[in-house]
């Protein structure tokens, strides 16, 4: 599987709608469903408490020689304090499915790298534990904005078809992977707060 690597978005060619919709559902509560946006297909979560950021569901189209997929992609904005220098951790995944094994590290080296990076090494841990055939998990930090951008891209979720499916086949996201990606955005909400 690939790692932190960013691709471009692109809308699925297939309509996707209902899948994402089952996604949103699963965050239900302690989030709420926001209208769709209309600009790039997705649902937005809103948390009525207004003590976590708003989660983001979408859909990206990737088109490769066996498999065609509109990957799950998850993505929450979360305010608070981070390294001195923009900074990206990301999440390497290794091994087959059944075996995986999990490294966190910078993208690049940073000043302060190693106190952030053990304070945000076990929650994002945590979230590879929690959600199925992750695809890449990162965690994007630009201090002029004071924001960390929390990415992930999982086959759970996802419509995927190929040479043994013509039709597009919707793989469940399930509750508890929900959760999972709720409490990776607790962490990082807890973590900001603690050093502000």
């Amino acid at each position: 599987m690939t790692s932190g690597t960013r691709r471009s978005w692109r809308p699925p060619p297939v309509p996707s709608t209902g899948v994402l919709r089952e996604v949103a559902q699963q965050f239900c509560p302690p989030y709420e469903i926001s209208d769709p946006d209309r600009k790039r297909p997705g649902y937005r979560m809103t948390d009525p408490s207004g003590r976590r950021p708003d989660v983001l569901a979408r859909h990206r189209y990737d088109k490769r020689l066996f498999l065609r997929a509109n990957y799950l992609a998850l993505s929450a904005t979360v305010q608070g304090a981070g390294p001195v220098e923009p900074a990206e951790l990301t999440v390497k995944l290794r091994g087959p499915l059944s075996r995986q094994r999990a490294t966190v590290s910078w993208k690049a080296p940073i000043t302060d790298g190693n106190e952030w990076m053990e304070r945000l090494r076990e929650p994002l841990l945590e979230a590879v534990n929690g959600i199925e055939a992750i695809q890449s998990l990162s965690s994007r930090w630009t201090p002029n904005r004071g924001e960390w951008l929390l990415h992930l891209e999982t086959m759970s979720g996802s419509m995927v078809s190929g040479m043994m499916a013509g039709l597009p086949i919707a793989v469940p996201f399930e509750r508890r992977e929900a959760a999972a990606f709720i409490d990776l955005v607790d962490a990082f909400v807890d973590e900001s707060r603690r050093t502000q």
